[in-house]
């Protein structure tokens, strides 16, 4: 289904409580429509800090923050055609949507009918678990 699992080291923290460290997580190999980038950027506004915090109370742990992301593109999947090695591109808060119901057609993802995966602390359809940001180390 995926490649290889890497593991790298992140920024986050394991209690709404405890200040920022450094840790490892694990990211899979790319999919068929995914896009591998090298971070150049990463802002942390404030529903990071709502997230962390657990101020919606919905967090899960360890979390990883960062959904507003610019990087160069490392790396395409097969059936990547918008992209190739060398480009520049951002990533917002939703990282994965059908694309095909009328909400997704509307641009209108966060309603998407299959479920939105969000950039951290979503659950993650292809792992399992939760997603992570990329505030890394």
């Amino acid at each position: 289904m995926f490649k290889t699992i890497k593991t790298i080291k992140a920024i986050g923290s394991d209690t709404a409580t405890n200040p920022l460290t450094t840790f490892s997580i694990k990211r899979r190999g790319l999919l068929d429509d995914d896009v591998e980038m090298d971070i150049l950027y990463c802002g942390i506004c404030h529903s990071d800090l709502h997230q962390l915090k657990n101020d919606f109370g919905a967090a899960h742990y360890p979390m990883v923050p960062g959904h507003e992301i610019v990087g160069r593109v490392t790396a395409v999947g097969r059936a990547v055609t918008r992209f190739q090695p060398g480009d520049y591109a951002a990533v917002g808060c939703i990282v994965d949507a059908c694309g095909e119901c009328p909400a997704c057609r509307s641009d209108l993802e966060q309603f998407c009918e299959s479920g939105t995966t969000l950039s951290f602390n979503s659950p993650d359809k292809h792992l399992g678990g939760m997603t992570y940001g990329v505030l890394s180390a």
